[in-house]
């Protein structure tokens, strides 16, 4: 995709990207644009995703690594799961499998945490166990509820919630209406009702916590356990590649790609023509809302620098208008930048 952009603005994006690296750089610095910082913050604000991977705590090490990737990321767990995660967490690093919902931040520049290129914030634990630490060999769940004696389980899935009790057939019930809201979601049917509340929830059978208490009410028969919500990533929608050219007049300057991974870790790439090397940055994505997406970088060429671009869908491109770039917010000028979706190369 070719994109016309004015020579200002091209050449102080370079500046800003490159520092002292060679390639066309403007001695004019750029002026940071001005902007409400109640408007920055509630168009900057990601949503809250899904993440399950392999989870090892210890007191030099708290990380999770994304199922199917080799990317780790800090795990910062709430003061008030500390109690109930210690309980099942064995001595050594053994690895565990977890479910947690939460957002990245760039990670600090002291601590064990430096090390690693973003943490994982968890708003909300949805399971955490040291036995199935096969986990990620299978695929996302369902959204289930489960008790003990007698053992009884409902899983909620297209439309329909699905009940399974030692020593009866499976019963079947549509889904007829759905509520979500703070702390709380819940599920109903004609002849059931099913209520699940934010709160660690121990199994007694087994050695794993959830991250949901559940009261379930099937066909006038009360019911109470745990539960776990489905654990697909519901924002996977952005992943991809995606790549544009910057232009002055009909000469091409460099071309960005920016690839968003399923673990949400993101490259940035630039490529200029003739023998000039490529620049590489890596960071983090996350979604802001449906049509918009967060991407922060946070190492350019090996040296940490953060970088944010909010983009914005329009007619199959991600857009963008303006740069933060260590906190200082800078115009992209001109059609600012476009990206179109490309196949991915790798």
């Amino acid at each position: 995709m070719t994109l016309q952009r004015s020579a200002f603005a091209s050449l102080a994006l370079l500046t800003l990207l490159t520092g002292c690296a060679e390639g066309p750089v403007s001695q004019q610095a750029a002026t940071p644009t001005t902007s409400q910082p109640e408007d920055t913050a509630e168009a900057g604000k990601v949503q809250a995703f899904m993440l399950r991977g392999n989870v090892v705590l210890g007191h030099e090490s708290r990380s999770i690594q994304p199922c199917g990737s080799s990317q780790q990321y800090w795990l910062q767990l709430p003061l008030s799961m500390q109690q109930d995660v210690d309980a099942i967490t064995r001595p050594g690093y053994e690895p565990m499998y977890g479910e947690f919902i939460g957002f990245l931040e760039p990670a600090p520049e002291v601590g064990f945490a430096a090390g690693y290129d973003a943490v994982f914030k968890v708003k909300q634990l949805n399971l955490l166990s040291n036995e199935m630490r096969q986990g990620c060999q299978q695929p996302p769940h369902a959204t289930r509820v489960f008790g003990n004696e007698p053992g009884w389980t409902v899983e909620v899935k297209d439309g329909q919630a699905s009940l399974l009790r030692i020593g009866h057939d499976t019963e079947l019930q549509a889904v007829t209406e759905q509520q979500s809201q703070s702390g709380q979601q819940r599920y109903a049917g004609k002849d059931f009702n099913l209520v699940m509340t934010k709160g660690q929830c121990n199994d007694t059978m087994s050695d794993s916590v959830f991250g949901w208490q559940a009261k379930l009410e099937w066909q006038g028969q009360q019911y109470q356990g745990c539960a776990t919500l489905g654990s697909s990533d519901a924002t996977r929608g952005w992943v991809g590649q995606y790549q544009g050219t910057s232009m002055m007049g009909d000469t091409p300057l460099f071309t960005t790609t920016i690839k968003l991974n399923p673990d949400h870790s993101a490259t940035t790439e630039y490529d200029y023509p003739g023998d000039e090397p490529s620049l590489n940055e890596t960071g983090f994505w996350q979604q802001t809302s449906a049509t918009q997406v967060k991407v922060t970088m946070v190492s350019h060429q090996g040296r940490r620098l953060i970088s944010e671009r909010l983009f914005t869908l329009e007619d199959g491109q991600l857009t963008t208008q303006e740069e933060t770039i260590n906190g200082q917010t800078f115009p992209l000028g001109g059609a600012g930048l476009v990206l179109a979706p490309v196949a991915a190369t790798d």
